[in-house]
């Protein structure tokens, strides 16, 4: 009994799924706790600058590295880094600029957002990849820039310059190509002809396409799913849905990311201000280093971190992975403004707060 329950966990890949979400969770807050005790120890206005051919995720820091997301913060930058130490791309190929990259990332999205409107749940799972690989361009160009600036090692983003404007622009047309994949994919499986499917939850046929769950399967039980409990889609009977109901989930989310995303650059805008301005008076200073050091500023700074722009992109990416979008997107279609909303309302009294105190 126990070989085939292990043998059917590892054919059907769950097992193996949950022990790699387990290890990643795991590997994050470890990699978090020692970056708390980390900036308890330093300051951002005076660091030791970066050691040529070394990489370290922990130094030195900017708010910028600080409030970015965990896969970005210690997986995806540090590679696009390692790769450039290790192949010199920067210096060989010193002609490509950060804007190339940038269009590059873009037509990458371009295919995934094709592949993520298959029907067969194989393909959408290479889209997964290839835009988690639009993400890894996202921060490489990011690298270049550094490099051909000999800046290395400082995590700002330069405002009002055009390479900014271009990037920030490939971002936003890669998560419109994303989302817009997305709705077609739904649309191919979530409007029957009449119009009355229960929408989910979803199988998937010897094909690898994926088709509504009646009511009376057999099979439904199989795929209980807290999501359908929070958002209502466990009652009974059919839902009538329409192109453009499904238009404005994809929407909604989409404008959410775009909001997250934009506030979160705001905020760390207006953060670098606080605590990497090089104050002369030391008194001031000291007030800078211990609101820097508080726990409400480490509160701010982590809430941001798994609830940026980009987090909510690897959870949609997850959620097509784990074939459960249509779940997230009903989830999250008002729940995402709230907590956004809220991580804005706090930021911005704590900003307030540390202003007042120094005089700002």
């Amino acid at each position: 009994m126990i070989s085939y329950s292990s043998m059917s966990f590892t054919c059907n890949g769950k097992f193996l799924f949950v022990v790699f979400i387990v290890v990643m969770l795991a590997f994050f807050i470890s990699m978090d706790t020692h970056l708390y005790f980390t900036v308890q120890e330093m300051s951002l206005v005076k660091q030791d600058p970066a050691v040529p051919g070394f990489f370290s995720p922990f130094k030195p820091l900017s708010m910028k590295l600080l409030m970015t997301d965990p896969v970005n913060h210690y997986i995806i930058g540090p590679t696009a880094e390692y790769f450039d130490e290790i192949t010199h791309f920067s210096k060989v190929f010193y002609f490509v600029t950060p804007n190339m990259i940038s269009i590059t990332h873009v037509m990458v999205s371009m295919v995934s957002a094709k592949m993520v409107s298959s029907e067969h749940l194989s393909n959408r799972r290479i889209a997964v990849l290839l835009y988690e690989f639009r993400s890894w361009l996202d921060d490489f160009d990011g690298v270049i820039y550094r490099s051909h600036s000999h800046t290395q090692g400082m995590y700002v983003s330069n405002h009002n310059t055009f390479g900014y404007f271009v990037d920030i622009y490939s971002d936003i047309l890669g998560g419109i190509f994303l989302m817009v994949g997305i709705m077609f994919y739904l649309w191919k499986v979530l409007i029957p002809a009449n119009g009355n499917y229960s929408s989910l939850p979803l199988t998937k046929s010897d094909s690898g396409s994926t088709s509504p769950v009646p009511n009376n399967s057999p099979n439904k039980k199989f795929n209980f799913n807290i999501l359908n409990i929070l958002t209502g889609h466990e009652r009974h009977g059919g839902v009538a849905l329409t192109k453009k109901y499904v238009f404005l989930r994809c929407l909604s989310v989409g404008l959410m990311i775009a909001v997250a995303g934009g506030s979160w650059d705001k905020c760390v805008e207006r953060y670098t201000e606080v605590f990497q301005t090089d104050l002369s008076d030391p008194n001031l200073t000291q007030i800078q280093t211990e609101a820097f050091h508080s726990g409400s500023t480490w509160f701010i700074i982590y809430i941001w971190r798994i609830w940026e722009g980009q987090t909510w992109l690897h959870m949609v990416l997850l959620a097509v992975f784990v074939d459960r979008i249509w779940e997230f997107l009903n989830f999250f279609m008002y729940l995402g403004y709230v907590i956004i909303g809220t991580i804005n309302i706090l930021s911005y009294i704590h900003l307030y707060q540390v202003r007042s105190e120094l005089q700002m």
